[in-house]
């Protein structure tokens, strides 16, 4: 057995979960994004993990001042193997306090959030939903930011997006993303690309999980009208090389609107002829600057979805995120993710940002907040099993609903989110659900 101090290595995210049966035990690397199973011994010897005990000292805690079995010891040091063997623990040379175990105690636990960390973007697109481009005059401090993380850590995330506006412009966007880091937290950045540079990505490597890229065509005509700035394919073009070269993950927002319906097609083969197999394709919403004459119809996009689909099916298989029976009744939304905009207002789901507020990181606890909210508990009895449309769908089985789409489309708290039965539709029609 390698001597020394057995400690929680910084990137694992270990929480102690309540349950109404009791708790549980969640164990996530945030840096591969793996979880791992602990059984209760193992959880035990965890515990004592602390960075302040040898191994030696651990299996006399364990076994009290009785004389230990070979077989017992020989068991806590395989348990203490296995945890260095799939990095789960490190061995420091000299006594050093490390981090304890979480203990979550909220109902409906957290695991990931949205934080904008500015409004303030370099570009000024045509769909905005934030209106970004200013900074917001109340935005939150870096300070602000850093301790919002931290609440948000404490209620169970381990999982953050860091948005904007444009995050690359905040100041000290580096120390926000080295503190989620720190929390620990697996960090995704979404970004226009446009301000990413070979200084930049050498400094996200080990930082940053994912990237999730807009790209809304691959003609400049039409993406650099659509994102209000000459010359923005391009640089988002020269930086999705960048990070595929340092061999990032990335993902890919196609936002749909009246200017690119036509060209969807291009952009696929520039995602195959790449192997780039991570996009979604999105209506632009009807919030922010997208409130105008450039959104689709629902038939709209509805071809639009068929002709995706069909293509992905003969050329691009690998473009085609297989839909199969879902593992849960309800959306995250009010349960299992947040979003903290750039002046500190809190929102139930990353993609309930028009509405309605919870609430504001600056003047409320938001593991309070989050358990006692009574809108929070509405929108967590909003379920496709129980809205009058989504519970008579044929698709009912494969769909949770989308309770903020369905607000940004008709402002209503409801499951049913037209696009989204749309786009069920389209897929069982050329692909199949299984």
């Amino acid at each position: 057995m390698k001597e020394g101090y057995p400690v929680l290595k910084e990137d694992i995210f270990l929480a102690k979960i309540k349950t109404p049966s009791g708790f549980k035990v969640k164990v996530r690397n945030t840096t591969t994004e793996q979880n791992f199973t602990a059984t209760p011994l193992m959880f035990i010897v965890l515990e004592l993990c602390t960075g302040t005990n040898t191994v030696p000292e651990i299996i006399k805690t364990l076994c009290g001042e009785a004389h230990s079995s070979d077989a017992v010891i020989k068991n806590i040091e395989s348990i203490v193997k296995l945890l260095l063997e799939n990095n789960i623990i490190t061995m420091n040379k000299t006594p050093s306090k490390g981090r304890s175990i979480k203990e979550i105690k909220l109902k409906y636990p957290l695991e990931a959030a949205q934080i904008e960390i500015t409004n303030k973007c370099n570009l000024s697109c045509l769909h905005c939903f934030n209106n970004s481009g200013n900074p917001h005059p109340h935005e939150l401090t870096t300070q602000e930011i850093l301790s919002a993380i931290d609440a948000l850590s404490r209620g169970g995330v381990h999982q953050i997006t860091m948005t904007g506006g444009e995050p690359l412009l905040h100041p000290h966007i580096f120390n926000i993303i080295e503190h989620a880091r720190k929390a620990p937290m697996s960090v995704d950045l979404f970004t226009n690309g446009t301000l990413i540079t070979e200084d930049m990505v050498n400094q996200f490597k080990n930082r940053i999980r994912r990237f999730n890229i807009s790209l809304d065509s691959v003609d400049a005509s039409i993406h650099d009208t659509f994102r209000g700035k000459k010359g923005a394919l391009e640089k988002t073009l020269q930086a999705i090389t960048l990070l595929k070269e340092a061999g990032f993950p990335m993902k890919f927002t196609i936002s749909l609107s009246q200017l690119n319906k036509s060209t969807i097609k291009d952009v696929l083969r520039y995602f195959k002829e790449n192997n780039l197999t991570e996009f979604t394709i999105t209506p632009v919403r009807y919030s922010g600057r997208g409130k105008t004459d450039i959104t689709v119809s629902l038939e709209e996009y509805y071809q639009v979805s068929k002709e995706y689909l069909t293509y992905c099916k003969q050329e691009f298989p690998e473009g085609i995120l297989k839909k199969h029976k879902k593992e849960r009744d309800e959306c995250s939304i009010a349960r299992r993710s947040m979003l903290i905009k750039s002046d500190g207002t809190i929102f139930s789901c990353p993609g309930c940002d028009r509405g309605p507020a919870i609430g504001n990181v600056r003047d409320t606890d938001l593991e309070t907040l989050w358990e006692h909210d009574g809108l929070l508990d509405k929108i967590r009895g909003i379920t496709a099993n129980t809205d009058t449309t989504c519970k008579m769908c044929a698709y009912l089985d494969f769909c949770v609903g989308c309770v903020a789409g369905a607000y940004s489309f008709q402002e209503t708290l409801r499951c049913c989110y037209p696009f989204l039965c749309i786009l069920n539709r389209a897929y069982d029609e050329v692909v199949g659900f299984t």
